[in-house]
């Protein structure tokens, strides 16, 4: 089922908000043709609504305004963490009106001689945010290689550094007991796996679970989600499908097949965290790419996969801190 047409050139960052019954995601557009940023689906009314958010009169780069991630945070309505190129921002937004307020508050890889940008975040199960970079793409898939970083965002709005050498920073997920971080740098073509410190966040022994190349699959692992079996369910851009992994046996469990290339990340959600909505862009694809896949960058929401998913975590943030950071 397609609940959103797609407004932009590429779908990003499904968060699925058990408290409200609501789907939110991002929606990447370039040029004249500006579509909403952050789109909301509202389960109950079966109704979708977005916010175009107030472009920088004075960007600094041409990535300036890329958002690609929003996260609501916890304890607050109507209030949300998001990116915006390479800053971490806050954003209140009420779902409906186009009023809104963007509050920037911390900036990534400012050691970086070229334009960078933040790419997927997500908040791990104690409520930290984890986000990572890249640089501009000549092509899709081609970035300046080793360019970007991953990073974590305490509450206080503090940023650390977690791991360099990142090309295309994508698919964050955790184990249920949290000793184990799943990551997908999409350059690479492999989703990996970190022993984490659930405590203090650290990461060592990096290595693969499933080489996508190696095992002759199409695409490049982009934006992923673990289900409640410890599973991950992986969006192959360029691949027209989301794998299932098993990272215990580091192997393809399930496939799902989808009716366009560009598949860019998926989520759980649903009354009973048994839908898997899956985004995807029409970034890339040729003009008569686009005419045979009409539905290129629409949100798909998927029934009947007999699996349910872990919940989404919303940033744990000190407002008072956040609100004291200023860039």
């Amino acid at each position: 089922m397609v609940i959103s047409a797609g407004h932009g050139v590429c779908g990003e960052g499904p968060h699925w908000d058990a408290r409200s019954q609501a789907l939110y995601s991002i929606s990447v557009s370039t040029g004249a043709d500006k579509s909403p940023d952050v789109l909301r689906w509202d389960e109950r009314r079966r109704a979708e609504t977005g916010l175009v958010i107030t472009p920088d009169p004075t960007p600094a780069h041409a990535l300036s305004e890329f958002t690609t991630f929003v996260i609501p945070v916890r304890g607050r309505a109507d209030t949300f963490v998001v990116s915006r190129g390479d800053r971490v921002a806050t954003l209140h937004w009420d779902g409906a009106s186009p009023q809104h307020e963007l509050h920037c508050f911390a900036k990534v890889d400012e050691h970086v001689p070229h334009p960078m940008r933040l790419n997927d975040g997500k908040c791990d199960p104690l409520g930290r945010l984890w986000t990572g970079t890249m640089s501009e793409e000549s092509s899709p898939g081609e970035p300046r290689v080793g360019a970007g970083s991953l990073y974590s965002v305490s509450g206080d709005g503090g940023v650390t550094a977690r791991q360099d050498g990142i090309s295309i920073s994508n698919g964050l997920g955790w184990s249920a007991d949290m000793r184990h971080f799943f990551y997908n740098d999409s350059y690479t073509r492999k989703v990996e796996v970190f022993d984490h410190d659930p405590v203090s966040g650290a990461l060592s022994g990096r290595r693969t679970v499933l080489d996508t190349a190696a095992a002759r699959l199409p695409g490049l692992p982009d934006g992923l989600t673990v289900d409640a079996r410890g599973r991950l369910w992986v969006a192959l851009f360029g691949g027209a499908r989301v794998i299932c992994v098993d990272p215990a046996q580091g192997r393809v469990a399930e496939t799902l097949h989808l009716p366009t290339y560009n598949i860019t990340s998926c989520t759980f959600g649903g009354a009973g965290l048994d839908a898997l909505y899956v985004t995807s862009a029409s970034f890339g694809l040729q003009p008569w790419q686009r005419k045979i896949q009409p539905d290129a960058g629409a949100i798909f929401r998927v029934t009947g996969l007999g699996v349910s998913g872990t919940e989404n975590r919303d940033w744990d943030a000190n407002w008072e801190a956040v609100r004291a950071r200023r860039l």
